[in-house]
């Protein structure tokens, strides 16, 4: 499995399980319809999420004008399946629509908390010789 996957996979599986924590407590505090809403808003916000890992892998082995049409195709079939997938339930009133985006817009806030200290640690790391790099990681 590849690093993108693995880390996209990792991420989903973290934020499920704590968006299964939040959501319980949003069951006990408020009822089962804002608990399936908010639920249903990050397993959307989850799904969107993974397919960046998607677009990735198509991404990998192409020529530049190829990997722009693939990025801005995956850039619109994900944004466009994000705003059917959470403007359909709006459209038809079939649970609290507030807590629905609180829940999507929960996975994006925490992919920044969680992933941005990552990746800054690794593109600090990037400008570093490779033999530093490895003496460092053998070291610690």
């Amino acid at each position: 499995m590849s690093a993108h996957w693995r880390l996209a996979l990792q991420y989903g599986a973290w934020v499920s399980v704590g968006a299964v924590l939040v959501g319980a407590v949003i069951w006990f505090l408020f009822g089962e319809a804002y608990a399936g809403s908010f639920l249903y808003g990050v397993g959307v916000g989850i799904v969107s999420f993974v397919s960046t890992a998607l677009t990735v892998s198509m991404l990998t082995g192409c020529s530049r004008a190829v990997g722009v049409l693939i990025g801005a195709g995956s850039f619109g079939a994900r944004y466009g399946f994000a705003a059917v997938a959470l403007g359909v339930p709006a459209y038809l009133e079939l649970w609290p629509v507030v807590i629905m985006l609180v829940g999507f817009a929960g996975v994006y806030l925490a992919e920044n908390a969680v992933l941005l200290p990552g990746v800054l640690a690794v593109k600090c790391d990037a400008g570093s010789p490779v033999h530093e790099r490895v003496e460092r990681r053998v070291e610690a």
